[in-house]
């Protein structure tokens, strides 16, 4: 299981838009602490898919689905990122 922490203080989402090739983008983005084996958790920063409410403060495991094999076999997180509640929230 790969657990990750959203704390009280990053529930805010991060709204960026601009214009590439012509083409409008935006993109919807919160932070959380991801554990990995280290002392420490580490920051980093996922997307949200347009309209998704932002994620509540709590612990939380990575949906299987959100990570696929990518370019040159290498993992990677996928653009349907998701994450599911860990049971009674306490781990």
């Amino acid at each position: 299981m790969i657990k990750i922490e959203i704390k009280p203080s990053q529930v805010d989402v991060t709204e960026r838009s601009g214009e590439k090739n012509g083409k409008k983008w935006s993109s919807r983005e919160q932070h959380g602490y991801i554990y990995n084996g280290g002392d420490y958790p580490a920051l980093f920063l996922f997307r949200l898919q347009d309209g998704q409410p932002p994620y509540a403060a709590g612990f939380y495991e990575l949906v299987e689905s959100s990570i696929e094999v990518g370019e040159f076999k290498r993992l990677t997180f996928s653009r349907s990122f998701a994450l599911r509640p860990i049971q009674n929230n306490k781990a």
